[in-house]
């Protein structure tokens, strides 16, 4: 159901004016070139190097997000949605999988699919005071009831072991999709690779029913962002 704070005009499911659409598509196109950017840049990067990566003027940049502090915060809400839509999709998917036809399990999957469709790497925040805002607080508990349903569905499959969390799923995401200064494909390749290795060690786990221990929490993950 379309979030009723989303005005009726701008729902994916409805068309848009000519000058609305052409907004969304530089927004869109802004957002994944920062992504990319301070991925590749850090932080110091500046608001040219994100316009001229999006081929766009650097003044439509800033029409939108007056500052880079901005542009960071939108940042951060775009990937944790994205992550949570996707989380939600798989989730969706596996519901009705069978477990002998599960696989690599769902959060096998998750993590696949983020790492080769992402428009960039979910950045690790940089810290900030203060409680999460709204949008972003949001997306945040959309990803966690997500990727909760992601686990639940590979512990009843035997291919997680006791103790793994939600915020394992994303510290995993980070150590596996670091930028790497090859091709996207063959840097893809890399990270399916090690993925691979690290879910056969999840199922091997599961399989001789070796703990994990406490790891981290959800709330220590999201901590993490406003120190």
């Amino acid at each position: 159901m379309p979030s009723p704070d989303v005005p009726a005009d701008e729902r994916a499911d409805r068309p848009l004016p000519g000058r609305k659409r052409e907004a969304r598509a530089n927004d869109t196109a802004v957002l994944a070139a920062a992504r990319e950017v301070f991925a590749a840049q850090g932080h110091g990067a500046s608001m040219a190097d994100v316009a001229r990566h999006a081929g766009v003027g650097v003044g439509s940049v800033y029409r939108r997000y007056p500052t880079k502090e901005a542009l960071v915060e939108a940042l951060r809400v775009h990937g944790v949605r994205e992550a949570a839509r996707l989380a939600a999709e798989v989730a969706d998917e596996f519901a009705a999988t069978a477990p002998e036809q599960a696989g690599d399990g769902a959060v096998g999957a998750f993590l696949a699919r983020q790492i080769t469709g992402a428009s960039g790497p979910i950045l690790r925040p940089t810290g900030a005071t203060g409680p999460l805002p709204k949008d972003l607080a949001a997306a945040t508990a959309e990803l966690h009831a997500g990727l909760g349903r992601l686990i639940a569905h590979d512990r009843a499959a035997g291919l997680l072991p006791e103790g793994f969390t939600t915020a394992d799923v994303m510290q995993l995401l980070l150590h596996l999709r670091p930028t790497l200064p090859f091709p996207r494909a063959e840097a893809d390749a890399l990270h399916l690779r090690y993925l691979r290795l690290v879910l056969a060690g999840l199922r091997a786990g599961a399989r001789d029913d070796v703990g994990l221990g406490d790891g981290p929490s959800w709330d220590e993950w999201v901590g993490a962002w406003h120190d």
